[in-house]
């Protein structure tokens, strides 16, 4: 799946970050001198710009030239078709002319690579939707003994579209048996109590099959959705960084926000956990004392089909994760958020909200005392290394607020500290 369609995962990274806000791109560049080429457009500038961050603040740059950008070119393809199961080998072949030239691109050459790649991308994609649905149409023989390699890096893009066709048959079939066993252990643990329907073992294969198919409608969907040029250009821009090392990282504007806001502890929302089910995106929590909670209109179990800013057309949902759909939902303290629910009796109410600060105490460093026999031990607990980008007078900082628990435990005359950094992955490097 796409580095693109994964986003900011659970796990909290310390990453180099290059955010780049068009308008400052804007700025920089209207200082250069004007020739006769046609007037560059975003990608062309951030590209540039990125380029210029690399070349004078990496602290180990390395040389953009043409052997940068063939390594590039081949890790963009993997990047953007990790499972190896979109792309042929003939797409490698038939771009090859971009090989070379992805450094002038980023030296401020048209930007034309990653717009060749996507228009094959999307062909693909739609020749794979066919291909995986006329596959989970018909019964799988689980009586045939076959394997399956699963990790990409034991496998070429295939070379046909019949081999392409073989690795989606095997995989969708290793899929929907992982489903089907599930489902025979449900049977065989329920069977007998009241009310529990025993299906056939055809029954069972396929539901499996169905689920199966339900999961891909969702990927195909956001790839189709959401997966646009800025997403795959954010893809290509950090198959750049990342050939100069692991923890650079470029982010759209809207990405960067939410990291911002992921490491702060607080953000401007409505005060509403979201999840995702079977496709769908439910609120699974009203926090007490937010706009949601306060309007007595949004219920844990609603569905949320459409995100509008203020009078603005609305979004669609569909093909959306829970990740995309926070960013959209959140914004600026005091702008209005309208969200289209899909209620439990299954009428529509669009809801107006207002965004507030919304606080999370379990972000924030907490301490106890705790008595081992004659001795006593304080305990810190830090969940992350938080800190509030955007707003220094923001009284939550990880390292202020550790000294000052300190303070507060040496004031108890404690014997010693533990701090407790289990699952913090890390966050602001300054703390």
């Amino acid at each position: 799946m796409p580095k693109a369609i994964k986003y900011l995962t659970s796990m909290k990274r310390l990453p180099i970050v290059i955010a780049m806000v068009i308008a400052g791109v804007f700025l920089a560049f209207n200082t250069m001198g004007k020739s006769n080429t046609p007037p560059p457009t975003k990608y062309e500038k951030i590209l540039q710009m990125v380029g210029e961050y690399l070349r004078q603040g990496h602290f180990s740059p390395k040389d953009i030239n043409d052997d940068f950008s063939q390594k590039v070119y081949n890790r963009y393809f993997e990047d953007l078709d990790q499972d190896k199961d979109l792309f042929l080998q003939q797409d490698l072949t038939s771009l090859n002319q971009f090989s070379n030239k992805i450094d002038d691109e980023i030296k401020g050459a048209p930007v034309q690579f990653f717009f060749e790649v996507g228009k094959v991308f999307n062909k693909r994609v739609e020749e794979v939707s066919a291909i995986y649905k006329d596959i989970l149409s018909k019964p799988f023989d689980f009586t045939v003994n076959e394997s399956v390699t699963t990790d990409p890096k034991k496998i070429n893009f295939p070379s046909s579209e019949a081999e392409r066709k073989e690795i989606w048959r095997k995989r969708l079939k290793y899929l929907t048996l992982q489903r089907y066993t599930d489902l025979l252990d449900a049977r065989e643990s329920n069977k007998g109590k009241e009310g529990f329907t025993v299906k056939t073992d055809k029954e069972l294969e396929q539901e499996a099959r169905e689920k199966v198919k339900a999961s891909m409608d969702r990927t195909f969907e956001r790839y189709r959705t959401k997966f646009d040029d800025d997403e795959k250009f954010s893809v290509f821009v950090n198959t750049i960084t990342s050939m100069m090392d692991l923890h650079t990282e470029y982010m759209l504007p809207l990405d960067k926000r939410y990291f911002d806001e992921t490491l702060s502890g607080s953000f401007d929302g409505i005060g509403a956990q979201l999840g995702q089910d079977e496709g769908n995106i439910k609120i699974v929590a009203v926090l007490p004392g937010g706009p949601a909670q306060k309007s007595n209109q949004v219920e844990v179990g609603d569905v949320v089909v459409r995100v509008a800013q203020g009078p603005d057309t609305p979004v669609e949902l569909a093909g959306f994760d829970v990740t995309d759909a926070v960013k959209l939902i959140r914004g600026k303290k005091g702008s209005e958020v309208r969200l289209t629910l899909r209620k439990k009796d299954g009428t529509l109410k669009v809801v107006s909200l207002i965004r507030d600060k919304i606080v999370q105490d379990e972000t924030y460093v907490r301490s106890a005392v705790i008595d081992q026999g004659t001795s006593k031990i304080g305990y810190i607990m830090l969940p992350e290394f938080y800190a509030n980008f955007n707003d220094p007078s923001d009284p939550h900082q990880s390292a202020l607020d550790v000294e000052n628990e300190v303070r507060k435990l040496k004031a108890a005359k404690v014997d010693g500290i533990v701090i407790d950094l289990r699952n913090n992955g890390g966050g602001s490097l300054n703390d």
